[in-house]
This record gives structure tokens, C-alpha cells and sequence, in this order.
């Protein structure tokens, strides 16, 4: 053996060795550099896959709120159009409508009811079939209810589908959360879903659920020039489980957990929650426009996802390189399975976009899309029927340009608009103008489009919009501006008039009131006349028989033999004869000279000193011959020494109006009873009180007391005009004032509190 082998053999070992560790070690550096590319490969893909699984779970989620949320436009414009649609006919298109539609737990019709109709409402709802149909609300306890309480408007619901899940009559006006989405319906004209909530239901045996509702208003069909009012609104409750069934059922299939949250307003725990109550690190979040609110979406792949995504297939190519080939033919095949499942995807966004055109089609809304490139325009047929077209006989072709159907003088606004949003600086472009009719000359139509596609440089590619024929409501703006212009005039005009009558009336009431005072001097002078003439004729009497015996006893002188006692007798018949005759004069004397004083102070309103009780004793001798046929006492309280300085007719006419108003309405006829006249001096005034134990006065006859020419007896010896009488002289002319306490069954009190003094004229 040559001595060189032993070199050769150590050179080989050290070179195979050397081979062996280059080989390990190229080998183990490409199989860490293929554990990582595999690595890297397989977490991109895990994201892929998970991201394909959330949009097709998030897709099936927003077709079907899509299509609720303009289900429940459509019923709305569909109760415009039928304001007097029936029971029968409301449930039969219910029905109809919720064939389709998922979660659609409940349809409401809710109309808006003045509080002042509100009794009106719930008599034409019960002849409308609803029997015992009342409006109500929540009570005090759980699961009781009760008459709704007062507000300016009632939100009742009056139609429901299905009946007897639908809480008909009940008040939503008392809740403020579910009236928030109402009002901003009201307020913007378009459907507004609500928060979530608990769904309230009339049958205790219904398990409550979580849901929410979408609230479309429903205007009114006004005239022409008139602008449509908000009458109600038409709201589909819809259940959060039944909503997510079908994306719930897919996204379990695809082992994902479905959390869903509000983001406006933001709520802290999930309103809906499928598998895991908490989302990791590794959900997937969509944010959903529903109908004006946000929600966000969010899908936590399940452990069996994750175990989808093989993570020994690294380890395979550590250990083989036939485990690059399976991991790629296994990353084809799901390539290959989700290429299926997103044409699949596509396919039905595909059948629910011709769904969503059809809604789009019922709502009376024409689309346009404009593609800048070809210059090629296409419109819709209802585009087509706003501006008087038929869609067979003429199309938009590439010479077509926006303004040869624009109105001239509408050009610069319309162009302003649309180049903001050309160039980027606005969201969308919305406006309305005058569009070409082609039978009709003009009409007015609003439009709104935004641009969907851009190339690298901005430049728009594709712009898309609607237009909407906006004539009545451009009518409705022209009336009202008109009417805007024109109030002023019409206000002074009718103000002039209202001024005008005005002084009619309070000459008229002038006029009645010196009727009045005459009438009561009338009466007066009735009453004294009546009381002269016994007195008078008792004198007329006495003076005759006087008269006669005079003649009888000179008859006798004159015969002779006049005997003492027959002289006695003479003496005695003159001196009763005359104490009678002097009694009655000076009684028709006295009787002459009260009703001049109380006549002249009638008549005058003449200022002067006067003893209060002396004024008022007056005034009841004048009234005494007609009370004191009645059977009621007038008791009189009055002390001496109450002196004034005012006017004792007007306080004359005050005493007799409400002495007359107590014997005319206090009693029944034939009934006793009493009046109690009293008088007590309070410093610098007087206060007297006419009270009387009648009848007494309801509430409603004591608020319309001194209004003039009410009276409970017009016509049987009432003129309405006495207590109005009553406060002028108080107020106005004596500066005091006058108040009535009353009740049923309890007699009336009259306080008239006057002072000593009476006012200068002019000062009050």
C-alpha cells in the first residue's frame, strides 16, 4: 500500500464529510428558505381565503337588507298612491310583500293623529273592523297597558301585518328611541332604520327577540301647489335572527363566527352574535350602511377554519421536496374551489342586481350610466318616460350630450356641479334643473350620479346616476313663495279689517250697555210707581171721607139741635181722618224722594260723597215692590260710616244687576232662599259680597261668566250682558274689581272690592 493512500482516504472522508455537510447544509438553508417561502405562502393564502369566506357572508347580509330596506320604500310610495287602502287589502299586500323577504317579522301602517282627533281616530278604526281598538301604551308593571296619555301627536298603529302579532294601537309616541328614527325619516324623506330593541307584542306567549325597525314616511296627496305634508309612517320591524339566517347558515358552513355591532350609534356589546360571543384577533370587519345607520361585521374564523389551513405542510418540504409538489397542487385546488365559489358569489349578485333594478323600476326612478371612453350613454326606460320618450323609437347615441335636454338657463348651475365632481373635489354631484319634455316643453327633475370608475390619473372612465321627475314639488315651492310675498299685504289688509270691527263692537256693546241702564231705570220707575199708589190712594181716601163728613156735619149745624157728643165725634173722624191722610203723604213723599236721588244718580254718573249703606238701602226700597212678591229673603249687612267719594250710579247698577242675576238664576221658581247683602271697610277700600245659597254655577258656566251675552236663561228674562256690565263699572269706572266663587249645589258668592276713593277719570 502505497504510503500516499492514507492521505487519500482522510481527503476522501474529509471531502465526503465536506460533501455530506455542504449537502446538510445547502439542504437545511433551501429547506428553511422553502419552510419560510411555504410559510409565507400558506398565511397569505389563510387571509385570501378567510377574506373571500367574510365577503360572501357579508354579500348575502346586505341583499337582504337591500332588499327590505326598498321593500319597505315601495309600500310606502304604494300607501301614498292608496291613502284609503283598507284592512283586508293592507294584510293581503303584507303578506305578499313578506314572501320574499327575510325577518320581515312585522309591517306597520302608523299614522299621525292630533291629539284633538284622537277619539275621532279610534271610532274610525273600530268601524274599519278593528273591534275594541283603543290607543295605548306601556302601563306601570310588565305586561300591562294603558290609555295613552296626552301629547301634541299620537304615532298609533293602525294597520299591522300579522294581526295578531302586530300591537295594534299601540302609542309609539312614547317611546323617544323608537320615535328618533321616525322623526329623521319625517325630517330627510327617506326610509331611517331605528336602533335596536326589544320587539314589544300584545301576546304574552311571544318569547321577545331583538330586531329594528325601517321607517319610510308616507306624504300626503296634495293639490297642486301645495306642499305634501308627512301623514304617517310605514315601518317593517324586522327580527336580527331571522335577518341573519341565510348569512348565518353560510358563514356556520364556512366556520366563521358572526359578531355584528351598531357603530351609530355605537353599542358596546354585539346586537346579534352567531358562534363565539368575542372576536379575535383574526376577524374579519365590514361596515354595513343600513338605512341610514352603521353596523359592523365582524367573522372570527372557527378552530376548524384554521385547522383548514394545513400548517404541517412546511414540515413536508423539510422532509421531502414531493411535499412542495402536494402543497402545490393542494394550493391549486383551493385556488381552483374558491375561483368556483366566487363566480358562484357572482352569479347571484348578478340575479339580485335585476332584482334591485326591478325595485328601482316600482319606485319611479330612471338610472343612467355614461361611459366616458366610448362615449356611449345608456338610460333607463323610466329615464326615458320623464323626458316624454319612447324607448323603441329613440336611444341616446354617442352625438347625444347632457345639454341638448338641459334648459338654458339652468346650463351654468348643472355644469358647475357636475366639473366639482369630475375633478375630484366633491363626493357625488346631485342637482335639479329644468329637463326637455318632448310633448310638455319643461319639467323640472332632480339628478344625482358619481363617478365609479377613475384611471391612474383620475381621470373619470364610467359615471352612473338617477333621475327623479320633481314637478308637484317645484309647484308646491312656487305656491308658497307666492304666498310668502303677498303675506305681508294680507296681513295689514286683515288687521285693518279686524281694527275696523273691532270699534263696531265696542260701540255696539256701549250701546247695549246704556239700554241696559235704561231698562233698569225702567223697572225702577215701575216699582216706585206701583209702591206710590197705595200710599197715594189711601191719602185720595182719607181726604174724601174727610171731605164727606165735613158736608154731614155742616148739614147738621145748620138743622140745629147739635148735640155735644155728636161735636166730640166730628173732632175725633177729623183728626184720624188727617193723621191717615199725612201718614200716606209723607210715606209717597219719601218714596219720591229716594227714587229721585237713585234716578239722578242713574242718569248722571254723577261724582259725589254718599254713605255706602244709605246708597244701597236706597236702591233695595227701589227694588221692593217686585222682590217682595218672591219668595227668598234679601238680608242686608252693610254698617254706617262707610263713607265714599265715587259714583253711586254706576255702584247702583252694579248692586241691581246682581241682586236681579241672583233672583234670575240663583233659584228655582217658587224655591226659597236667601240673599245676604254685607259690607266691611279694609283700609282705603270696601269690600262687598252678594251671596246667596241658589243653585251655585259648573266650572263651564263659571269661565264664560263675564263674557257679553252669556247667560244660561237667553230668552227667559236673560240678556247675557249683566255681569260683563258688572266688571266694566267695577274696573273702569269705580277702579275696583269683582270676583265669583261658585260650586254646584253650594251657592254663589260675588265680591266686589272697590276703593273709598274712587280713580280720577282717565286714570284707569
Amino acid at each position: 500500500m502505497p504510503s500516499s493512500w492514507p492521505n487519500r482516504l482522510e481527503r476522501k472522508r474529509f471531502s465526503d464529510a465536506l460533501l455530506i455537510a455542504l449537502t446538510l447544509a445547502v439542504g437545511g438553508i433551501g429547506s428553511l428558505l422553502g419552510y419560510g417561502a411555504v410559510g409565507d405562502a400558506e398565511l397569505l393564502r389563510f387571509k385570501e381565503l378567510r377574506s373571500a369566506a367574510a365577503r360572501q357572508v357579508v354579500d348575502s347580509f346586505t341583499q337582504d337588507l337591500a332588499r327590505t330596506v326598498e321593500a319597505v320604500r315601495g309600500a310606502g310610495l304604494m300607501l301614498e298612491s292608496h291613502q284609503q287602502m283598507q284592512r283586508e287589502a293592507f294584510n293581503r299586500y303584507a303578506a305578499t310583500l313578506a314572501k320574499g323577504l327575510p325577518g320581515l317579522m312585522l309591517l306597520e301602517w302608523q299614522p299621525i293623529v292630533p291629539h284633538a282627533r284622537l277619539a275621532q281616530f279610534e271610532a274610525q278604526a273600530r268601524a274599519l273592523g278593528l273591534a275594541d281598538y283603543r290607543v295605548l301604551e306601556p302601563g306601570p308593571s310588565p305586561d300591562s297597558w294603558m290609555p295613552a296619555r296626552e301629547r301634541p301627536e299620537h304615532v298609533p298603529v293602525l294597520f299591522g301585518w300579522p294581526e295578531n302579532a302586530s300591537p295594534l294601537g299601540l302609542d309609539l309616541a312614547f317611546d323617544a328611541l323608537r320615535m328618533a328614527s321616525k322623526l329623521e325619516a319625517r325630517a330627510t324623506g327617506r326610509p331611517v332604520a331605528s336602533v335596536t330593541f326589544t320587539v314589544i307584542h300584545r301576546r304574552p306567549d311571544v318569547e321577545p327577540v331583538t330586531g329594528f325597525a325601517i321607517t319610510a314616511p308616507v306624504y300626503a296627496r296634495g293639490e297642486a301647489g301645495e306642499r305634501p305634508a308627512v301623514i304617517g309612517y310605514l315601518a317593517g320591524v324586522i327580527e336580527l335572527p331571522s335577518l341573519f339566517r341565510r348569512a348565518a347558515l353560510l358563514a356556520e358552513r364556512l366556520q366563521l363566527d358572526l359578531l355584528v355591532h351598531a357603530v351609530d350609534p355605537p353599542s358596546k356589546e354585539p346586537i346579534y352574535v352567531h358562534g363565539s360571543a368575542a372576536a379575535g384577533p383574526l376577524a374579519e370587519a365590514h361596515k354595513v350602511e343600513v338605512a341610514g345607520r352603521v353596523w359592523n361585521v365582524r367573522l372570527q374564523p372557527q378552530p376548524g377554519f384554521i385547522a383548514g389551513a394545513p400548517p404541517q405542510v412546511a414540515s413536508w418540504v423539510l422532509a421531502a421536496g414531493l411535499a412542495a409538489t402536494l402543497l402545490l397542487s393542494a394550493s391549486l385546488w383551493w385556488a381552483q374551489r374558491r375561483s368556483r365559489e366566487l363566480a358562484q358569489a357572482q352569479s347571484r349578485l348578478v340575479n339580485e342586481s335585476e332584482r334591485l333594478q326591478n325595485i328601482i323600476a316600482a319606485t319611479g326612478v330612471g338610472t343612467w350610466d355614461y361611459a366616458f371612453e366610448t362615449r356611449k350613454a345608456t338610460v333607463s326606460e323610466r329615464w326615458l318616460a320623464i323626458a316624454g320618450h319612447n324607448g323603441a323609437d329613440w336611444q341616446p347615441g354617442p352625438d347625444y350630450h347632457w345639454k341638448q335636454d338641459c334648459h338654458p338657463d339652468d346650463v351654468a348651475a348643472v355644469e358647475a356641479v357636475l366639473r366639482a365632481h369630475l375633478q375630484g373635489q366633491t363626493d357625488h354631484y346631485e342637482v335639479e334643473y329644468r329637463h326637455r319634455h318632448r310633448t310638455e316643453g319643461w319639467t323640472w327633475v332632480a339628478t344625482r350620479g358619481k363617478v365609479v370608475r377613475r384611471d391612474r390619473t383620475g381621470k373619470p372612465l364610467q359615471i352612473v346616476g338617477m333621475m327623479v321627475e320633481i314637478n308637484a314639488r317645484k309647484q308646491a315651492e312656487a305656491r308658497i313663495l307666492e304666498l310668502n310675498n303677498t303675506l305681508e299685504q294680507r296681513v295689514r289688509e286683515r288687521s285693518a279689517r279686524l281694527e275696523a270691527t273691532m270699534e263696531k263692537l265696542c260701540e255696539v256693546q256701549e250701546e247695549l250697555s246704556r239700554t241696559e241702564a235704561r231698562a233698569t231705570l225702567s223697572t225702577m220707575v215701575a216699582s216706585v210707581s206701583h209702591e206710590l199708589s197705595t200710599p197715594m190712594s189711601n191719602g185720595l181716601i182719607a181726604s174724601s171721607a174727610l171731605s164727606a163728613q165735613a158736608t154731614d156735619f155742616e148739614r147738621r149745624i145748620a138743622a140745629g139741635g147739635l148735640r155735644r157728643s155728636e161735636l166730640q165725634r166730628f173732632v175725633e173722624q177729623m183728626r184720624g181722618g188727617s193723621q191717615l191722610a199725612q201718614r200716606n203723604l209723607e210715606r209717597a213723599v219719601e218714596l219720591l224722594r229716594n227714587f229721585r236721588q237713585v234716578a239722578a244718580d242713574q242718569a248722571s254718573e254723577q261724582r259725589r260723597r254718599f254713605e255706602l249703606h244709605e246708597v244701597i238701602q236706597e236702591i233695595v226700597g227701589t227694588l221692593a215692590p217686585t222682590l217682595k212678591r218672591r219668595p227668598q229673603r234679601l238680608l242686608l249687612d252693610i254698617p254706617a260710616g262707610i263713607a265714599m267719594d265715587s259714583y253711586p250710579g254706576p255702584l247702583g247698577q252694579v248692586a241691581i244687576n246682581l241682586i236681579n242675576n241672583a233672583y234670575l238664576h240663583a233659584f228655582e221658581e217658587g224655591q226659597p232662599g236667601e240673599l245676604h247683602i254685607q259690607a266691611r271697610q279694609e283700609g282705603d277700600q270696601v269690600r262687598i259680597e252678594f251671596r246667596d245659597n241658589g243653585r251655585g254655577m259648573s266650572p263651564e258656566a263659571l269661565d264664560k261668566l263675564f263674557l257679553p251675552f252669556f247667560s244660561t236663561k237667553i230668552g227667559k228674562g236673560g240678556t247675557g250682558l249683566g255681569m260683563a256690565i258688572v266688571q266694566t263699572l267695577s274696573s273702569k269706572t269705580l277702579g275696583g274689581s269683582v270676583s265669583v266663587a261658585s260650586e254646584p249645589g253650594q251657592g254663589t258668592c260675588v265680591t266686589v272690592l272697590l276703593p273709598l276713593c274712587a280713580p280720577a277719570p282717565g286714570s284707569t
